[in-house]
C-alpha cells in the first residue's frame, strides 16, 4: 500500500492540473462521494445542447449547470477506457496532461501520448434524448475515459471535438463539496448550420418575394467561419428577377458587404429563368466580418415573377464550414400561399336592340388587391391597397390578358371605356380561388337605355299631310284675292 504523505502530495498537484478534459469543450460537474482508489462505479452524464449566442452555459468546474431554455441535440456519444492509464497510481494522473485526443478520417477515436497510439476499450454508444439532450454512463472508477460523438448531431459544425474525463473527477472546491467527483456532468456543444434560419415568402399579383435570415452563431474557441453558403432552388414556375444580401450585427446595426468583394450572388438581376437556383457564396473578407460580428445575422432577399400556377412553399439549404442542412431541416416557409394562372376580365357589350351580348375591346381594367373579408369593392380603389394589374386590355374576344394572382380577393376597376359605351360603376369583386379566375365587365352601348340622348325630329307621312295642306290654303286665299279685284274693276 501507498503511504499517506505520498498520495497526499500527489492529489493536491492534480487538483489543479487541466489535464482532465483535453482538447474539448466540455463541461464538468457533480458531487464527490469518495477518493481515488476507492473502487467501485460512477456515472457520466452528457448533455448535447446548441451552442448558445453568450458562447458558453457556465464554468467548467464539473458542476451540473442550468441550461434552462438551451436546445437539446440528438447525438451519440462513445465512452472508450484508456487501458493503459490505472487512476490507483498517482503517476497515471500525471500523464494525463500529455494525451492527444483526436479522430482519424472515419470518425474514429485515437488517443496518443508522445506520438504513441494508447490502446481503447470502447463501450455501447448512448444516445442523448430528444427532450433535454442528455445521457449516461455507468463507468468503472479510478479509470479515464475517452468521449466522442459517435453520431453527429444533425447538421452539426463540426462536430464535438473528443474530450478525456476521469471518473473520479476533482471536485469544484465549493464549500460542502467534496473533493471528488464520481458523477461528473459534461457538456460538449456544437453549432449547426441553419441553427435559428427562417425563410418568409410572399406573393402580391405575381410578384412573389422570399426572405431568409441566417443567424451567425459564435463558434467554439480557435475556430473561424471558413464557409457559408445559401442555397434556394426555384420552381420551374418562378423566374429570378434580383437578389439583395445584407448583414447586420448582434445588435442589428448594419455592416457593410460589397457585392463581388465580400459575396457574390448568382444568378444576376435580370438575368434568371424559370427554375434557378439562387445561390449566395461568402468570399474570404466577407467570411471576415462574420467571425468579427458572432451573433449576426445574414438576410437574403430573393424576388421572382409567378409565370404558373404553384405555391410560396420553398426550403433553402445553407452550409456552413463544410456542413449542410438536410432536407427537411433548412428553412422553410411558414404557411405558404398558393397562386393560380389564367386569371382575367371578360368584357361584353349590350347592344341596342341586340338579343345577346357580345365580346368588346378596347375596355381598360386596374386590378387592386382585398381584404379576405370583402363581399363589394368600394366606388374608388382603397389607398391602402396594392395595384396588381395596370392597364389590362380587353381584346377581340373580350378577355384581357391571362395573370398569375395569389388566392384572394381583389378589385377590378375600369379606367379605358370605349366610346359609345357607358362606363361601370365602382368595383367588381375578383376571387381567385382556382386556375382561370375571372368577372364579367358589361357596358350598354348608349342609347340602349331610354333617356340616353335627346329625342329627334318628327318625320313621315304626317308631314305629306301638313304640306299638303297648307297649299291648298293657299289657293284658296289667292282665289279670294282675284275675285275682290275683278269687282272692284266692275264697279269702276
Amino acid at each position: 500500500m501507498r503511504n499517506t504523505h505520498t498520495r497526499r502530495r500527489t492529489l493536491t498537484a492534480l487538483v489543479g492540473a487541466a489535464a482532465l478534459v483535453i482538447g474539448s469543450t466540455a463541461l464538468l460537474a457533480g458531487p464527490a462521494f469518495a477518493a481515488p482508489g476507492d473502487g467501485g462505479t460512477g456515472t457520466l452524464t452528457v448533455h448535447k445542447l446548441e451552442q448558445p449566442e453568450g458562447g458558453d452555459f457556465g464554468p467548467n468546474d464539473g458542476s451540473e449547470i442550468d441550461v434552462s431554455g438551451a436546445n437539446p441535440l440528438v447525438a451519440g456519444f462513445t465512452a472508450c477506457t484508456i487501458d493503459d492509464i490505472d487512476l490507483t497510481d498517482p503517476a497515471d494522473w500525471e500523464r494525463l496532461k500529455d494525451i492527444t485526443l483526436t479522430l482519424d478520417g472515419g470518425g474514429n477515436p485515437i488517443a496518443t501520448e508522445g506520438g504513441t497510439n494508447l490502446a481503447l476499450t470502447c463501450g455501447t454508444e448512448e444516445t442523448t434524448q430528444a427532450s433535454d439532450g442528455t445521457a449516461v454512463f455507468t463507468l468503472d472508477a479510478d479509470k479515464a475515459y475517452l468521449v466522442y460523438e459517435s453520431t453527429v448531431a444533425e447538421n452539426a459544425i463540426p462536430a464535438a471535438a473528443p474530450f478525456l474525463v476521469t471518473v473520479p473527477y476533482p471536485g469544484n472546491g465549493e464549500t460542502g463539496q467534496d473533493t471528488w467527483n464520481y458523477n461528473p456532468h459534461v457538456y460538449p456543444k456544437n453549432t449547426l448550420a441553419g441553427g435559428g434560419a427562417t425563410k418568409d415568402g410572399e406573393i402580391i399579383g405575381d410578384k412573389v418575394t422570399f426572405d431568409i435570415a441566417v443567424p451567425i452563431p459564435p463558434l467554439g474557441a480557435g475556430e473561424t467561419y471558413t464557409e457559408v453558403r445559401v442555397n434556394d432552388q426555384l420552381e420551374a414556375f418562378l423566374t429570378y428577377t434580383s437578389g439583395t444580401v445584407t448583414f447586420t450585427d448582434a445588435d442589428g446595426n448594419n455592416v457593410t458587404l460589397v457585392a463581388g468583394t465580400d459575396y457574390t450572388l448568382t444568378p444576376a438581376d435580370g438575368a434568371g429563368a424559370g427554375g434557378d437556383e439562387v445561390v449566395l457564396t461568402f468570399l474570404a473578407p466577407g467570411l471576415l466580418k462574420l467571425d468579427a460580428n458572432p451573433g449576426g445575422t445574414v438576410h437574403l432577399q430573393i424576388k421572382a415573377d409567378a409565370t404558373g400556377s404553384g405555391s410560396t412553399a420553398n426550403e433553402a439549404q445553407i452550409t456552413i464550414n463544410g456542413t449542410t442542412t438536410d432536407p427537411g431541416t433548412g428553412p422553410e416557409v411558414e404557411d405558404p400561399e398558393d397562386f393560380f394562372s389564367g386569371a382575367h376580365i371578360l368584357k361584353e357589350a349590350k347592344n341596342k336592340g341586340a338579343a345577346a351580348n357580345v365580346p368588346l375591346a378596347g375596355a381598360t381594367f386596374d386590378v387592386y388587391t382585398a381584404a379576405a373579408g370583402t363581399t363589394d369593392c368600394p366606388a374608388e380603389p382603397d389607398p391602402a391597397a396594392t395595384k396588381v394589374v395596370d392597364a389590362a386590355e380587353s381584346g377581340a374576344d373580350g378577355k384581357t390578358p391571362n395573370q398569375v394572382l395569389g388566392e384572394g380577393k381583389y378589385c377590378v376597376y375600369e379606367v379605358g371605356v370605349p366610346a359609345g359605351y357607358k362606363p361601370m360603376s365602382g368595383g367588381m369583386l375578383l376571387e381567385v380561388t382556382g386556375e382561370d379566375a375571372s368577372v364579367t365587365v358589361v357596358n350598354t352601348q348608349i342609347g340602349a337605355d331610354e333617356g340616353d340622348l335627346p329625342t329627334l325630329p318628327i318625320t313621315g307621312a304626317m308631314g305629306n299631310i301638313l304640306l299638303v295642306a297648307g297649299g291648298a290654303a293657299l289657293l284658296l286665299v289667292a282665289g279670294a284675292l282675284i275675285a275682290a279685284r275683278r269687282k272692284q274693276q266692275h264697279q269702276q
